[in-house]
């Protein structure tokens, strides 16, 4: 995609997420930092620090991912693979009790609330088992298909926003809409 396209739908996205009531409602944001062609979710933290949430990136540690609580993004710096990551000073700890909402990039979703990411099972790992935040899929439209092969370990996200739209899989029977 065009830079112009992929800012035009990322803004899009950002609307969509923070107009929703799981924004509305999260204490603590996970974002991440947009790499390449991904759906740029900076307005959303822009927004998150405004309201007095706490924002969070992720750190990967060998097979392990982490977050950390920042309050601004200066304090990023590129890590691996030129991903943007925070200093590990302020580890988050997940279990505070505090509604959270995590904002997970993929390569596709599939309908049936599947997601591909990069390969690593980076997410997978962290969120399995998790049941206190909300993740939510980022995506463009166009990474939307049908369907994704699956492995047992893969973690589904019954939540998708894409620049049409936020998608709550449980309101919609059969998975999202075509």
């Amino acid at each position: 995609m065009l830079p112009a396209q992929v800012e035009a739908l990322s803004a899009r996205i950002c609307e969509n997420i923070i107009r929703s009531r799981l924004f509305e409602s999260a204490h603590v944001l996970y974002a991440y930092y947009p790499l390449g062609n991904e759906a740029d979710v900076r307005p959303v933290v822009l927004e998150a620090w405004q309201r007095g949430k706490r924002v969070a990136f992720p750190k990967v540690f060998g097979e392990e991912m982490r977050f950390f609580e920042v309050s601004g993004f200066e304090e990023l710096s590129a890590g691996a693979f030129g991903v943007m990551e925070p200093p590990e000073e302020h580890p988050v700890d997940w279990r505070r009790g505090q509604s959270a909402l995590v904002l997970t990039p993929g390569v596709a979703f599939d309908r049936g609330v599947n997601r591909m990411g990069f390969g690593k099972g980076y997410y997978d790992r962290h969120f399995s088992g998790l049941h206190d935040c909300v993740l939510l899929g980022v995506a463009y439209d166009l990474q939307v298909v049908d369907r994704l092969p699956t492995e047992e370990f893969d973690v589904k996200l019954p939540r998708l926003v894409t620049e049409e739209k936020l998608f709550i899989c449980n309101e919609i029977p059969g998975g999202f809409p075509k």
